[in-house]
């Protein structure tokens, strides 16, 4: 396995947890209520997960190895990713504060949940792609075999390391959980 595949392979958890997010959209979007804290355990995963860390892979890892192999950091996919994540940053947070808002939703509430919600989804799904079909690509042409069996190496420790997280594990068992519940 290359740690293209390996980071891929994390895009495909995380298309199977915007799944569940898209079915809870479509529901509210239909007039029906949802369960906020299966919600808020969505954006925990997507927080935790896919931020903290799929992207903490990205950005520590792999886009570190490519600078040093001559990848501009400034311009093209380094800079192109880096804005991307910002981007996903600041849509979950919208998401966070929709998901643990106090008060019931009123209508506006709702229609704002299911805007950024589609907006996330779709965003999130441009931006995986991006990486596998583009990318990642660039990244495979650009580092030697020898530097990618290092990485993969890297983010199997890492991975490790994430797992001996409690919480972690258990934010990552509750989301996997949902997708069992709606068999997305």
């Amino acid at each position: 396995m290359n740690p293209f595949q390996y980071l891929g392979n994390e895009h495909r958890e995380l298309t199977r947890v915007l799944d569940v997010l898209d079915h809870l959209v479509q529901t509210v979007a239909a007039g029906g209520s949802i369960d906020r804290q299966e919600l808020d355990a969505i954006v925990d995963y997507f927080r935790e997960v896919g931020d903290m860390a799929h992207h903490d892979k990205e950005e520590t890892l792999l886009i570190p190895a490519l600078v040093r192999h001559h990848v501009d950091w400034f311009d093209g996919p380094l800079a192109d990713m880096r804005q991307d994540h910002r981007q996903e940053r600041y849509l979950t947070r919208n998401l966070r504060h929709a998901a643990r808002k106090s008060a019931d939703w009123s209508e506006e509430d709702k229609r704002h949940f299911v805007s950024i919600g589609q907006a996330y989804s779709d965003f999130l799904r441009a931006h995986m792609a991006r990486e596998n079909e583009v990318w990642f690509s660039v990244a495979a042409q650009v580092l030697p075999d020898s530097v990618q069996g290092e990485l993969v190496q890297s983010f199997e420790s890492f991975d490790r390391e994430m797992l001996e997280l409690a919480d972690y594990v258990a934010i990552r068992a509750r989301a996997l959980q949902l997708i069992d519940k709606y068999r997305v």
